[in-house]
């Protein structure tokens, strides 16, 4: 985990250093750092996302990171797309695809006893998807304050041991292994500005 952060990392800061760098009619780089509300059926979280990437004409291609609070924190980790339209380029739209690395929060995990022993949940990784649509407002030099609208899927499951006991004979306690499959869809209202 450690790892993936200092890559990216590196990589919005190269972005950064090559963005300061870029000449006039060459690709232009981008840096996105937003906030987002996440709204579903569990209840209002928060997201923090950092995307960076290049645009040439009108379409954008970057990579992104996030962490997101809804229901179980997770950092996904995801390719972004996108396309800006309309009379001077403010409207856009955005798809962003990758995976769900969890980072669960202790009280996240939910607690199963097997023969009075605590064994907790063991999360697994799943599918990040994004898409919406926002409104660029035009601001001092090439900073723009960014709104957008969309709709996001979260994939996780887990998985846990639990103990079925008889209440007929033979009396024995029968272990079973169960998965839970999460997907958690929300409405996402997003606030950022291009750096």
């Amino acid at each position: 985990m450690k790892n993936l952060f200092v890559l990216l990392a590196s990589y919005f800061m190269i972005v950064a250093s090559v963005n300061a760098q870029s000449k006039p009619g060459t690709a232009k780089h981008y840096i996105f750092p937003q906030v987002a509300l996440l709204n579903g059926d569990h209840s209002v979280s928060g997201q923090v996302q950092l995307t960076a990437g290049i645009q040439k004409k009108a379409w954008m291609f970057g990579f992104g990171t996030a962490i997101d609070y809804y229901k179980i924190r997770t950092v996904p980790v995801f390719v972004d797309l996108r396309y800006a339209f309309g009379k001077s380029s403010n409207y856009f739209s955005y798809v962003n695809l990758g995976t769900n690395i969890v980072w669960a929060l202790e009280s996240q995990y939910t607690a199963h006893y097997v023969i009075g022993i605590p064994s907790k949940d063991k999360f697994n990784n799943g599918l990040y998807t994004d898409i919406g649509i926002g409104y660029a407002f035009r601001g001092e030099k090439k900073t723009r304050l960014l709104i957008s609208i969309g709709y996001s899927i979260k994939k996780i499951s887990s998985n846990y041991q639990e103990a079925v006991y008889r209440e007929f004979p033979p009396y024995i306690i029968e272990y079973r292994d169960r998965k839970l499959d999460y997907t958690l869809n929300r409405l996402v209202l997003r606030l950022g500005v291009r750096l």
